[in-house]
């Protein structure tokens, strides 16, 4: 099976195995409401914030276009970054402030933005040749990646400094991808999963599982995002405390987690074939589905 490009540059995975206790596993069940762009091949969301407001990309093809949408009130609204063919909104904080990044193919480059809905302003991580901005709380600190396409640090940028993220390992890619308004950090690397507390950084991956990714979380302390083990190429899942809730939508081959609010709700996206991606939310789960 193969991911398409836009999945694989934000989902970059090897094969790796770390053992775990399975007993820490379980499943939920969700009720799932697809979110599609009208026309799109492909719609993926990436954030959401308390208010339910949503950001994702959209587009025919995921490996030569993406598209910027906000969906809130039921209601589509679109956007690019200027110049470029790639904008891939992946968060949203409180006050509808939107992190992302933009490129065009093959340039080799890629930039991180922050948009309000009027306006872009660029983000940059020094000399690198790509930010990949990816995360915000409601004070507009972000986390992502920097470095190359094919080669990134995970960084925080608090007050408009950079800093790396000390995940331990030697790993390609690293990145973060959400941070809640405590300063916890989530993020992902070549095959795990990672959180970051107070400048200390640890590996979290789905028990058994060869890869993991962690792609949001709340103030509540729920993370979010998917693994893959033998029995599934794509599951998403829900963890607190050390408890993973597994979930999938119906029939899919892969769905992720990108996303979770204060109130419970996850965001995401399925496929059947690795072409066609549909969003999604959630009801909210709540502390009694992990019991």
């Amino acid at each position: 099976m193969r991911l398409p490009r836009e999945l694989l540059l934000l989902f970059t995975v090897m094969s790796c195995v770390l053992a775990q206790a399975q007993s820490n596993t379980g499943l939920v069940n969700v009720t799932f409401t697809t979110i599609d762009v009208p026309g799109a091949v492909y719609t993926i969301i990436w954030g959401v914030n308390s208010a339910g407001d949503m950001v994702g990309s959209y587009g025919q093809n995921t490996s030569n276009d993406a598209h910027g949408f906000l969906y809130s009130n039921s209601a589509f609204t679109y956007f690019d970054y200027p110049g470029q063919s790639i904008t891939v909104p992946t968060g949203i904080n409180d006050s509808n402030l939107i992190v992302g990044y933009d490129t065009n193919p093959g340039s080799g480059t890629v930039t991180g933005f922050l948009y309000d809905g009027a306006s872009f302003t660029t983000v940059k991580d020094g000399i690198n040749s790509a930010t990949f901005a990816l995360g915000i709380d409601n004070a507009s600190d972000l986390v992502g990646g920097a470095g190359t396409i094919y080669t990134t640090k995970g960084f925080e940028m608090r007050n408009g400094r950079f800093k790396n993220l000390n995940v331990p390992g030697v790993y390609t890619y690293v990145r973060g991808t959400k941070v809640n308004n405590f300063g916890t950090i989530v993020g992902w690397t070549d095959v795990d999963g990672f959180m970051c507390r107070n400048n200390s950084c640890k590996i979290i991956d789905y028990p058994g599982a060869s890869q993991t990714a962690l792609w949001g979380i709340n103030d509540k302390g729920v993370v979010v995002g998917w693994y893959s083990t033998s029995g599934c190429a794509g599951c998403a899942f829900a963890l607190k405390n050390g408890r993973f809730l597994s979930f999938s939508f119906p029939g899919a081959a892969f769905t992720s987690a990108g996303g979770i609010n204060n109130s419970g709700q996850i965001v995401g996206a399925y496929t059947f074939d690795y072409n066609a991606w549909h969003g999604f939310v959630t009801n909210p789960i709540t502390d009694a589905d992990f019991r």
